[in-house]
């Protein structure tokens, strides 16, 4: 029964998505699609490096804070492709945690390199939840009335949460606080499993130097990632206010993180719909925005695919690391 239940929330995303199909002019997509601007879409196509060089620099300056071995600028790299691959292809993008494997086949340990990547995807849920909530304040109406309070409250709700887990996961005193709040709370046979977790994690301590690092990195990216969702809207001709569009975007990015759709599907379909029709757009196009910003998501997993299969988990006849013989010389 739970499983079955689980596999009907995954399905929520494509029912959203087929709901729309079956209630818009499907000839008018493709026309519209036929009308694409190339030069945009090629210019946000091409700018993917930016943002797998940022975030990969991120990840590798949280993971020698961990004490993790030493990743090259080009293993981090290799290692966010495979995961935005298995990320994109997993309900929630629960699949970028691969990362860890990867990791704990380099002597990590695996709990360590779980944390890195839980503070590296929460510091871009940080940026995201602070820019959603102040576009959604400025564009509320542009949602059904009757969804407004329910998508105001868990956008508010998420935004908490972000600003006070975050800082406290980066402390010391008050991650130690929290560790032992929820080895309370969790049944015996976790509560082990928390102190572990605890004193694994207990040398972590992010000088301030170290967060403002890691946040402009994240602005970085984040803004690499906006001029290519702001050249999408332009290869088809849409304009709306620059609010509105990163607005959008910040909350398409988190709502895809929940396990109720893979890659966005459905999801990304609802956001734009509503946030177009308020400025004269009708459903078409907004579906069809929505299929370029599918075609990011395909290039992101088809370069994440190639480079798993360059780089199999689990094979051991590389040395010590999955890329360690292609990186000699590379710091």
């Amino acid at each position: 029964m739970i499983l079955r239940a689980r596999w009907l929330t995954r399905l929520l995303g494509p029912a959203i998505l087929a709901y729309f199909l079956i209630t818009t002019d499907l000839h008018r997509i493709g026309g519209i699609l036929r009308d694409v601007r190339w030069m945009p879409l090629l210019l946000s196509l091409a700018l993917y490096p930016g943002v797998v060089l940022t975030k990969a620099w991120r990840w590798r300056r949280l993971t020698a804070e961990l004490g993790v071995p030493a990743l090259s600028l080009r293993e981090s790299a290799v290692l966010f492709l495979i995961g935005q691959f298995a990320g994109a292809a997993t309900p929630g993008q629960s699949g970028d945690f691969v990362r860890a494997w990867y990791l704990r086949e380099r002597g990590s340990a695996l709990s360590t390199a779980l944390f890195s990547i839980l503070l590296d995807r929460l510091l871009d849920f940080l940026l995201l939840a602070l820019v959603s909530l102040v576009g959604l304040i400025a564009f509320l109406d542009v949602f059904p009335a009757a969804l407004r309070p329910a998508i105001l409250g868990s956008t508010v709700g998420f935004t908490a949460v972000m600003i006070v887990v975050v800082p406290m996961l980066m402390a010391r005193r008050s991650r130690r606080w929290l560790f032992e709040w929820m080895g309370r709370l969790a049944p015996a046979s976790m509560r082990q499993r928390f102190a572990r977790w605890q004193s694994l994690l207990d040398t972590l301590e992010l000088h301030p130097r170290v967060v403002l690092a890691l946040l402009s990195a994240t602005v970085a990216a984040t803004l690499v990632v906006m001029v290519r969702i702001w050249l999408l809207f332009r290869a088809l001709d849409i304009l709306v206010p620059s609010a509105l569009l990163v607005a959008s975007a910040a909350l398409i990015s988190i709502l895809q993180t929940l396990p109720v759709s893979v890659a966005g599907v459905g999801v990304r379909d609802a956001v734009l719909v509503a946030a177009l029709a308020r400025h004269g757009y009708p459903a078409e196009r907004a579906l069809a925005l929505s299929a370029l910003f599918l075609v990011l998501v395909v290039e992101q997993m088809f370069l994440g695919f190639l480079v798993t299969m360059r780089h199999p988990l689990g094979d051991t006849n590389r040395g010590q690391t999955p890329m360690a013989r292609h990186d000699v010389g590379v710091p």
